[in-house]
Formats: C-alpha cells, structure tokens, sequence
C-alpha cells in the first residue's frame, strides 16, 4: 500500500483565503432570506434590521479603505524602488540564492514591486538585504553592497 504525505498548509490557505471571499450582496442576500423566512408570529426588530445593516455599511466602508491601503501601499514600494535606480543592491532570490546587481529599472507585477538589475536578473524589493551607491557610476566599476 502506498501512501502519500499529507500537508495542511494549502487548506490553511483555502480557509483564510474563503474567509475574506464574502461580499457586502452575500450578506444583504442572506438578510433577504432571513426576512422571507421569518417566523410570522415573532418578526424581526426594527433594531436588528438597522443593527445589520449598519454592520453591512461597515463592511463596506473596510472593504474601500483596505483598496485605498493596498493602492497607497504599492506606490509607496513603487517610489521607494524608483530611488534604487543607479543603485548597488544585494538580496536573496526565492530559492535563497544570493543576487546583485545595479538596479536599471522598477516594475510592478501581480501587486509586488520588483527591481531590475543590469545582470538580467530581477529581484523583489521587500527581499533586498543590502543598498549601496555604484562607485564611478558604470555598472562595471561597483562595489559591494555593505548588508546595513
């Protein structure tokens, strides 16, 4: 019999990840049927119907300001990066392999912002580990970046 290892990290990642997926027609749909299913002897109060509402408002009010947050925090990583260009900076890929290079330019891909260095390669920004001024300006004539 064979078996196979089991991990719960992707259902750890599913669960947080449907726990952020209702939306504000969710829960006015669900105080629809709520309000089509009620007991007709005990309706319900006019302080719950203003009560849930007020909690939709406030959902939506989160659900704008946490798109204002995600938006005011990538330009920030974007302007933050636009100051690296002509710069020296060392960081760790993904594998953990170490890079460097002269940042030539900024891109921003599926909301992360990354470096591109004059060696080809790219390297996110949040995985930088080191800045330092190229030295004579040519990407040939740098040193080393000094970890801070």
């Amino acid at each position: 019999m064979t078996t196979a290892s089991i991990s719960s990290e992707p259902t750890r990642n599913t669960i947080q990840s449907r726990k952020f997926a209702l939306k504000t027609e969710d829960f006015i749909q669900m105080m629809i049927t709520q309000l089509q299913n009620q007991d007709p002897l005990e309706p319900a109060k006019n302080q719950e119907l203003l009560a849930q509402m007020s909690q939709i408002g406030q959902l939506q009010t989160t659900e704008s300001l946490q798109a204002s947050l995600k938006g005011l925090v990538l330009q920030n990583s974007l302007g933050a990066a636009g100051n690296l260009i002509g710069k020296l900076v060392q960081g760790l890929e993904e594998d953990g392999t170490q890079v460097q290079g002269l940042v030539t330019a900024v891109r921003v891909q599926n909301d992360e912002v990354f470096l591109e260095l004059d060696n080809g390669k790219s390297l996110k920004l949040s995985r930088v580990t080191a800045i330092a001024l190229a030295s004579g300006g040519a990407a040939g004539a740098t040193s080393s970046p000094r970890a801070a």
